[in-house]
């Protein structure tokens, strides 16, 4: 039976709702705009003086809107999120961590080495930037896995929880040592980092200055830098920037075989790991 066969005072409120859909979707036109029963619904909509079959639609939906939102019921309480199990790991450093969101903007190639280095040393990461990190490498099984070991416990309970952060292979992982020996760097620095003896920084300024190296060897020069052993990077940082020093006058710089920016960049790369490097040491 419908609602007009059994008088609007029988009609409940998710029968109104229908019928006003109903009207909606064929128009005014078609069909006449259905009258609510008795009650403080139809008294609003009755107040509202529509004087046309649509406004007086409008009307009644927008009181029905209203009466059902206000009528809804909460949903039953969940039990609240089990936290996830504690890391007795110290936490990375502010500044280390902060190190990271610049190195993976300006300076990717130094991230391996910050993820293994910080695992290494014992450090657990931050909430933000294990989510983050996890967000980056989801699609890179390799890393994916190591920053999955590097986030331990916590890593787990994220990735239960939201499963688009596991990496796309967890089975595969990666050691705590960094694999920046993969970077492709010019065959005369092979043999020349692992010396401490200043003899690849004297190598890198000779080559810059003479024009062996251009712009186009940006990439493979960085690596140099990236592949250096620690103890080195001082005198290889210290011997760019005293002949960057020197390239201050115009004529020097007509003179210089690599552009100013190749310097900089050098420089830059070689004191934001070397910076990187001492903000990870171990607890």
């Amino acid at each position: 039976m419908s609602a007009e066969a059994r008088g609007v005072s029988d009609v409940t409120s998710a029968e109104a709702w229908n019928e006003l859909v109903t009207v909606g979707l064929l128009g005014t036109d078609r069909r006449a705009t259905p009258e609510l029963g008795p009650g403080p619904i139809a008294d609003v909509v009755a107040d509202a003086l529509r004087p046309t079959p649509q406004g007086r639609l409008l009307a009644a939906v927008s009181a029905m809107v209203v009466a059902r939102r206000c009528g809804a019921r909460p949903l039953p309480s969940r039990p609240p999120l089990m936290p996830p199990p504690p890391d007795p790991r110290p936490m990375v450093p502010l500044a280390a961590a902060q190190r990271w969101r610049e190195i993976v903007a300006n300076w990717p190639v130094l991230e391996p080495e910050w993820l293994a280095v910080a695992s290494a040393a014992g450090w657990r990461p931050s909430p933000d930037v294990l989510v983050a990190m996890l967000r980056r490498h989801r699609r890179s099984p390799h890393v994916g896995a190591a920053v999955v070991a590097f986030g331990g416990l916590l890593a787990s309970w994220l990735i239960e929880h939201v499963p688009d952060l596991a990496p796309s292979d967890p089975r595969r992982t990666l050691g705590t040592t960094s694999d920046a020996s993969v970077l492709p760097v010019p065959n005369e620095f092979e043999g020349l980092l692992d010396r401490a003896d200043g003899a690849l920084g004297d190598a890198l300024v000779a080559g810059l200055g003479d024009g062996t190296f251009k712009w186009a060897h940006r990439t493979v020069l960085l690596n140099v830098i990236a592949r250096l052993q620690a103890r080195s990077l001082d005198s290889a940082i210290g011997a760019l920037e005293r002949a960057r020093a020197g390239l201050s006058g115009v004529a020097a710089l007509e003179r210089a075989g690599a552009p100013l920016s190749l310097w900089e960049s050098l420089i830059e790369l070689g004191v934001v790991r070397r910076a990187m490097l001492v903000e990870l040491e171990a607890p």
